[in-house]
């Protein structure tokens, strides 16, 4: 049995390329060769003097090693990272929309978004591993696809490497791909009832996962194990930091201040919803916060307080939330990093006037009402709730890219140890292209009734 959902147009990967490159040279322009905030600079330093920790997943690290090896440095990763996004994105629209002027439009459509949504571009213009996941995640997306037309399994295992690299770049992107693999293993060619098919997808999920987990346990080249990252105790910190302030009792433990005592009113000067580490700033007459489990005391602290106040936990993380998908009245939280940190590698702007006036732009509009993030889901909920029951294919596949962009930030609202509007980029870019393919969807449909109104009368 085929399911029909998975009729596809043929690919015009020649076409989408040339508009691919062209979107992504005028959006990284501005800010080449990529604003490199301390996370984006670590991964670089660790691909120069070696992999010392798990803290940040390797694969950045490893891409940055890549690109140096042929001659682009950052800028290879910076514009490799746009192209392959766009370019991923555009194939896919193209297997679901026949006329090569609708393509154009929709593909367009598509990245407008990002200038009508601040924060998106904003993103991208930074050397940031949400970037490098989200590509990754849509090109095994486009190559399930093309797997489909050409009932390969080669192409299958090309999709399931994206999606693992994706996976590997990020510690928690498994909820934003893991419909998408649901979906992948039950349809590996389109609904063509195979066992030995669905046999094989999940044998290339098993060894995708796999990958990605001894990607970050084990590093390159000497395969050496890393030692274990630091983990959960910096979202502990974050959650009792919330809980004293809501509950109007000190919760941290005494190693959290050095062993200085502190008291709620210190901690409700100290904390701030939109940032773990804004807490440990320095601040006259308050005993300082430090990054720390205290020899377990703060996971052991964790696990009695959530339960007893799970309230103000929950009231903390909602505030958390709030601020991150553009709900919260203040303004957006770090829409865009704005320059390159100091460096002894000589990395620095090519343009520095255009990133100053692109990064003044991007902080501005992006507080926009119309413009957060939030508008994004509910488009994308919204048009893909119509589509869906207007027929046509590709409903499968919006489905696995909703739940999955809902999925991502429904996870970071737990373990999420900042508001940092750059975390959902991910998300945000699934809405997007949900948005277009949504609405490419019921044009397609109206078209097609249309042409048969003609042909009947």
């Amino acid at each position: 049995m085929v399911v029909r959902d998975f009729q596809l147009e043929k690919p015009r990967g020649a076409l989408v390329f040339v508009l691919a490159a062209i979107v992504s040279l005028l959006f990284c322009w501005p800010s080449w060769p990529g604003f490199m905030s301390f996370d984006s600079m670590f991964a670089y330093t660790e691909s120069i003097d070696g992999i010392q920790t798990a803290v940040w997943p390797p694969m950045h690290a490893y891409l940055f090693y890549v690109s140096r090896h042929l001659g682009a440095d950052v800028a290879g990763v910076f514009f490799a990272q746009a192209i392959l996004l766009f370019y991923s994105a555009g194939l896919l629209l193209s297997m679901f929309i026949a006329r090569t002027l609708s393509l154009v439009v929709a593909f367009l459509a598509f990245a407008a978004l990002f200038v009508v949504f601040p924060t998106m571009w904003g993103t991208l213009a930074v050397l940031w591993k949400d970037v490098t996941t989200t590509s990754f995640a849509l090109l095994g997306v486009a190559l399930w696809l093309t797997a489909i037309q050409r009932r390969s399994f080669g192409w299958l295992a090309g999709a399931m490497l994206a999606l693992s690299i994706g996976v590997a770049l990020r510690y928690n992107a498994l909820p934003l791909t893991f419909f998408i693999f649901v979906g992948m293993v039950a349809f590996p060619f389109g609904g063509i009832r195979r066992s030995r098919a669905t046999a094989v997808a999940f044998g290339l999920l098993a060894a995708g996962l796999a990958f990605a987990y001894v990607s970050t346990t084990y590093r390159l080249p000497d395969f050496n194990k890393l030692p274990a990252a630091r983990g959960f105790a910096g979202v502990q910190e974050f959650d009792l930091m919330g809980i004293s302030v809501c509950a109007g009792h000190n919760y941290l433990p005494l190693g959290m201040s050095s062993g200085q005592p502190i008291t709620v009113e210190q901690i409700g000067q100290l904390y701030d919803p939109r940032h773990v580490q804004l807490a440990f700033q320095i601040k006259p007459g308050i005993p300082a916060l430090i990054e720390t489990d205290a020899d377990g005391d703060v996971p052991r602290a964790w696990m009695a307080v959530v339960p007893k106040e799970f309230r103000c936990y929950l009231h903390h993380r909602l505030a958390v939330f709030t601020q991150q998908i553009g709900l919260a009245k203040e303004a957006v939280f770090y829409p865009t990093h704005g320059g390159i940190d100091a460096n002894r590698y000589g990395i620095a702007l090519a343009h520095p006037d255009a990133a100053q006036a692109f990064a003044g732009y991007i902080v501005r509009s992006a507080n926009d009402p119309w413009r957060r993030a939030a508008w994004l889901y509910g488009l994308a909920i919204g048009i893909t709730f119509v589509a869906t029951f207007a027929g046509g294919p590709g409903r499968i596949l919006r489905l696995a890219l909703l739940l999955g962009a809902l999925a991502y930030p429904a996870t970071l609202f737990f373990v999420g140890p900042a508001a940092d509007a750059r975390y959902v980029f991910p998300s945000n870019v699934f809405c997007a292209l949900l948005i277009i393919l949504g609405v490419a969807a019921l044009t397609t449909r109206r078209g097609n009734r249309s042409d048969e109104a003609m042909r009947l009368s």
